[in-house]
């Protein structure tokens, strides 16, 4: 594979030629840097006419990405940045058949991740999930205990998964958190846990929860926009 940087119209390009039978351009995150993949023996001016006639759309794309801020997809590769307790740790990949737990040095910022032979994307991910979610389950309990002592409520449990909201809370008073609380920083715990304590008060989103939230955590619509950075 032979690749190349080119600038058409203003617009850097990486040029790959391959053993492919037709052209293939993209515009990736964070930068927005533009990559073309094209067969081997086509003409330079084919390709240049192909990334001229894409000209538009690859500016909307560019615009897209900044505006924003779109990160590229996560390989869990060494060198990645990965939040823990909202500081970012450098990701080291350590080749281990044994030994299957993440390791964090606080001290160096590093993230120390275990990962069989032949790894996948998706293993290494998986692994790396279930060291957010045992952080979780460690924070959880004194979290819950300072909580239950401002808000004056007790839940009937407390259970840690991956979800697409911060946390919820069912009618019985079962509450789950996600695991991936643990990137955010511990107040952002702390905030999600009081939210849904305050469910077991008053049930639905209205004036009378807001007010519950103003007096347990006023500081709450803060921490809500940190969180959802």
């Amino acid at each position: 594979m032979a690749k190349e940087r080119i600038i058409v119209e203003d617009i850097t390009i990486t040029l790959y030629r391959k053993n492919i039978k037709n052209m293939y351009l993209r515009v990736v995150p964070p930068d927005g840097e533009v990559k073309v993949s094209a067969p081997l023996f086509t003409s330079t001016s084919d390709i240049l006419d192909f990334i001229k006639s894409r000209k538009d759309w690859i500016l909307e794309k560019q615009k897209m990405i900044k505006e924003n801020k779109i990160k590229s997809p996560l390989k869990y590769a060494n060198g990645e940045k990965h939040p823990l307790w909202g500081k970012d740790y450098t990701l080291q990949l350590v080749k281990n058949d044994t030994v299957k737990d993440v390791l964090a040095d606080e001290e160096k910022f590093i993230m120390y991740l275990p990962v069989p032979k032949r790894s996948t994307i998706e293993k290494r991910k998986k692994i790396l999930d279930e060291f957010y979610r045992s952080q979780m389950k460690a924070a959880v309990p004194q979290a819950l205990e300072r909580c239950v002592k401002i808000v004056g409520k007790t839940p009937k449990s407390v259970n840690v998964r991956k979800m697409k909201n911060w946390g919820n809370c069912k009618q019985d008073g079962r509450i789950t958190l996600n695991l991936n609380l643990a990137k955010k920083e511990p107040i952002c715990l702390e905030y999600v846990m009081i939210h849904e304590l305050c469910h077991l008060i008053e049930f639905n989103h209205g004036k009378e929860f807001k007010k519950l939230m103003d007096k347990f955590c006023p500081k709450w619509k803060e921490i809500k926009k940190r969180l959802n950075e």
